[in-house]
């Protein structure tokens, strides 16, 4: 990332010298602050583009301890072009989110540790107003020893991460935003060797029993353990390790017994992204798991055509029995599918492409009166949501859908049935340009359409069912940058089968521990 957009530039020269003129010095502190503490000049919100490029500040100049927290803050001075351009219309925000999209990682110098800065939005009228220079900070949490410097670039402005049904995705025109002072970082140092998340305290840690987790991507050549022992390794030999618990690498036959005992049934509604999770549940993990088949497409990118014996992946409705021997398998001439047969747990399965209008039936028509009596009372039900809603429709559209399926939750499920929300997968670094297909992904969209889902479930459940989040998104999040830039290798944004485990690994761990 530094390299392709952090380049230096007579702009950014002449950037870095208008800001160290700046008369209302941006106060530094010596000691971790929230960013609500630290005043923000006057003379930023009167900047300009014609002065100066988008710029970031890290807001400290000492070192902190593991687990604390820095303050990192980004200005975006207002640009002309905002007043001219009359298609501007087309892109509005979603309630409470930016118009500009800024992607900025603290990435840790000696570890390779990339830690995303979610911005949020100052504060303040002018971020309510498109043609107004725009702030935006975020309190950012370090837990790896490590020297970290900020690297990121705008990938919108305008809101055009969001473009209206009536437009095509918007190519990505990264613009870079300069760190002043320049070269500027910060070190998270260990004094007194205590840290709960150092990697040699790392199997000391408890199980993970949910799957909405934190972590960093850790080389193998660092792990001060058997590798062995926690989830295996990404393309680029790294593992992802949660920060405050471990995750024990689960085999497949051991999942099955779970299931068996726990969840011996369990209703599962996603689209592809679901088919390639179910794909190695059901092998027994044996899907896409020698070294010839895992750089294939279809193990790299899209299993689309591949012929699948396990259960039936085009069906709407696949029942799928599972035992810790042979893996899954389709059941023949059921009409009832509350019952597994005994020494197997099942699975039914119901493709869907989110909660959109693409949808042939409705996804409403699965929910009619007769569901409960036919499909049974599971342990546990899964929802895969928002990969296809981002692609297809609006946000109000997807808010209007997401009321509808919670009332059919409500008439289809016992309040003791568990939920299981699993957010679409991570998209950053590039935009759709299949011309077919014309997917209205962006990094913002998929970040906020997940938030939304997550936020309405919890609020309406609250108190009467259990909620779980698998936050398949945060595992992607969090690699390299050039790991998350495969995504231009593969429009339908597919996780690499090698991901596809450790998020497995993730779920696995959740439900059995």
């Amino acid at each position: 990332m530094t390299e392709e957009h952090n380049t230096s530039t007579p702009e950014m020269s002449s950037t870095q010298s208008l800001l160290s003129n700046v008369t209302e010095k941006e106060s530094v502190v010596s000691k971790p602050m929230p960013c609500s503490m630290i005043p923000i000049p006057d003379e930023y919100w009167g900047m300009s583009a014609k002065q100066s490029l988008a710029f970031m500040s890290i807001l400290h100049n000492g070192s902190i301890s593991p687990g604390e927290t820095v303050c990192v803050r980004a200005i975006v001075p207002s640009s002309e072009h905002k007043h001219k351009n009359n298609l501007l219309h087309n892109f509005e925000t979603i309630p409470g989110t930016p118009w500009d999209s800024i992607m900025i990682d603290m990435v840790g110098i000696n570890t390779g540790v990339s830690v995303p800065v979610e911005l949020q939005m100052v504060n303040h009228r002018q971020n309510n107003e498109r043609v107004q220079t725009h702030i935006y900070e975020a309190d950012v949490a370090l837990y790896d020893v490590d020297t970290y410097h900020p690297e990121g670039y705008i990938e919108f402005r305008d809101a055009k991460w969001n473009p209206g049904p009536s437009m095509d995705p918007q190519p990505l025109e990264p613009e870079p935003i300069v760190v002043f002072p320049s070269n500027q970082t910060i070190s998270v140092m260990d004094k007194n060797n205590i840290s709960p998340y150092s990697l040699s305290r790392h199997m000391d840690l408890p199980l993970c029993t949910e799957p909405n987790l934190d972590g960093r991507w850790i080389s193998l050549n660092e792990l001060e353990f058997d590798p062995g022992l926690v989830s295996p390794s990404d393309n680029n030999n790294r593992a992802w390790l949660p920060y405050n618990c471990r995750l024990k690498r689960y085999t497949y036959k051991e999942f099955a017994k779970c299931l068996i005992n726990r969840y011996p049934l369990m209703h599962w509604f996603g689209d592809s992204n679901s088919r390639r999770a179910l794909k190695k549940i059901t092998s027994l993990g044996k899907w896409c798991s020698t070294p010839d088949a895992i750089n294939t497409l279809t193990c790299r990118c899209n299993d689309n055509v591949e012929e699948f014996t396990n259960y039936m992946v085009h069906n709407l409705i696949a029942p799928i029995d599972i035992d810790p021997i042979r893996g899954g398998s389709t059941p023949v001439g059921i009409t009832n599918y509350s019952n597994a047969p005994p020494g197997n747990s099942r699975i039914v399965a119901f493709k869907w492409d989110g909660l959109t209008d693409r949808n042939n039936p409705p996804w409403a028509s699965y929910f009619d009166s007769e569901f409960s009596n036919r499909m049974g009372s599971p342990a546990v039900t899964i929802f895969g949501l928002t990969n296809w809603d981002v692609a297809f429709s609006s946000f109000s559209f997807f808010a209007k859908e997401v009321d509808k399926l919670i009332k059919a939750i409500d008439m289809a499920y016992k309040d003791n049935i568990d939920i299981i929300l699993r957010t679409g997968q991570y998209y950053c670094c590039t935009s759709d340009t299949d011309v077919f297909w014309k997917r209205r992904y962006s990094r913002l969209r998929n970040q906020y359409f997940d938030r939304y889902l997550i936020h309405t479930f919890k609020q309406h459940f609250d108190g009467r069912r259990r909620v779980r989040i698998w936050n398949v998104s945060r595992i992607s999040e969090t690699r390299p940058y050039d790991a998350r830039e495969e995504v231009q290798f593969c429009a339908a944004n597919h996780a690499r089968s090698e991901v596809v485990e450790i998020e497995n690994q993730v779920l696995m761990n959740a439900m059995c521990n």
